[in-house]
C-alpha cells in the first residue's frame, strides 16, 4: 500500500475558526466591549475581565492559526516505509530507526499520537509547536505530539498506517 497522508480539511478548519470566533466574542463581552461587563457574586470583576482578555488573546491567536491552516495545502502528516513527517513540527522526515516508541495520549475524547525518539535533539521543531515541546513532554511523556484535529484523516487511520509501516 501507498503512504498515508493527511491534509488540512477546509471544512474542519472552518469549524475550528468559528469556535475561536465564538470565544473571542465571549471574551469581548466579558471585558465590557458590548456594554456593561457581566458581574458575579462568586468572582471579582478583575477576574472576569482578566479571563475575558485571556480569551480574546488566546482564541484570537487560534483564529489566526486556523486562517493560516485554511490556505495551507501541504501534506500535514505522512507515514510511509521511511518514517514519519509531521509538518507542524518540521519538514524533515523522522526515520523509523530514530522512533523508539509510539504511544497514545488522550483527554476528553481527543487523542494524540506521541512519538518517543532516541535522540530528540536531532529533530528540532519550529514555531509554537517547538516552544511548547517542554510542556508537551511533561504532559504526555513523549517527544512529539501529533494531532489530526483539522485534517482530513483520523487518529485511527494514522495509527493503522503506523502499525503497517513500523518495522
Amino acid at each position: 500500500m501507498g503512504a498515508f497522508v493527511a491534509y488540512n480539511s477546509r471544512w474542519r478548519v472552518t469549524l475550528l475558526f468559528l469556535g475561536a470566533v465564538v470565544f473571542v466574542v465571549l471574551g469581548l463581552w466579558m471585558i465590557g466591549a458590548f456594554g456593561a461587563a457581566p458581574s458575579s457574586r462568586r468572582y471579582p470583576a478583575a477576574v472576569i475581565v482578566g479571563v475575558g482578555w485571556f480569551s480574546v488573546f488566546f482564541f484570537g491567536l487560534c483564529g489566526v492559526a486556523a486562517v493560516k491552516k485554511f490556505f495551507d495545502d501541504r501534506v500535514q502528516l505522512q507515514v510511509d516505509r521511511s518514517g514519519i513527517r509531521w509538518c507542524p513540527w518540521s519538514d524533515h522526515l523522522i526515520p523509523w530507526s530514530e522512533i523508539t516508541d509510539v504511544t497514545t495520549w488522550s483527554y476528553k475524547r481527543q487523542k494524540a499520537i506521541i512519538l518517543h525518539l532516541s535522540n530528540p535533539a536531532r529533530f528540532p521543531g519550529r514555531g509554537l509547536t517547538a516552544m511548547l515541546a517542554g510542556a508537551n513532554r511533561k504532559l504526555t511523556g513523549g517527544d512529539i505530539s501529533i494531532s489530526l484535529t483539522g485534517t482530513n484523516r483520523t487518529y485511527d487511520e494514522a495509527m493503522s498506517a503506523i502499525a503497517r509501516f513500523k518495522e
